[in-house]
């Protein structure tokens, strides 16, 4: 039997939110939990390998940054609101914690393979990372499932198996809200 609570962080909110969650977080670690967080991160090798993915990531979403996030604005900044911390900075001890999330080229991979390669153009290939994406975008049909499918689906699913495989006992999970409904119902599944 194992004790899992999930705390369903959102990416966007004021310092002292975040300040809450990093004390949480300690306490918890205190506790014996293990932390489970949340960050699409990457495994490739080179620069040129991961400007690609990122490239097919952002005509699947629209936007990719490896900096400042969108929504980051003075008038964001004005009403007292910041970007997610990373995990460190939300008290997570990365040297105890398991990072529980896909690789981005691991997304990519999948939704290519069930639906077909994504072309870029030159627009895209052109266009910087961080710079204002004005580019084709993939049908809007082919976004929504990517949206579903795998920035939720796959992901909820990649995190109820490595809590369903972990040997703790107890797990303090800090991931999207979003991620919440799906989990909950990756988890009443039988493991496999």
């Amino acid at each position: 039997h194992k004790q899992v609570l999930f705390l369903p962080i959102h990416h966007i909110g004021r310092k002292e939110y975040y300040n809450q969650v990093a004390h949480l977080t300690d306490s918890l670690e205190d506790a014996g939990y293990t932390v489970f967080y949340e960050q699409l991160s990457t495994n490739l090798p080179d620069l040129e390998s991961f400007e690609r993915v990122a490239r097919k990531y952002r005509k699947l979403t629209g936007s990719f940054s490896t900096s400042v996030q969108a929504g980051d604005t003075s008038a964001f900044r004005k009403n007292g609101l910041v970007n997610q911390p990373n995990a460190e900075s939300l008290g997570v001890n990365l040297d105890k914690a398991l990072l529980a999330d896909v690789t981005l080229e691991q997304l990519i991979a999948s939704f290519e393979e069930r639906y077909g390669q994504i072309t870029l153009d030159s627009c895209d290939l052109q266009t910087e990372l961080d710079a204002q994406y004005q580019c084709d975008l993939l049908k809007p049909k082919l976004r929504r499932l990517f949206q579903k499918e795998f920035v939720l689906g796959m992901r909820d699913a990649h995190l109820a198996n490595l809590i369903h495989y972990s040997p703790a006992r107890k797990i303090f999970v800090i991931y999207g809200a979003s991620h919440y409904q799906g989990l909950k119902a990756e988890l009443k599944k039988p493991e496999e």
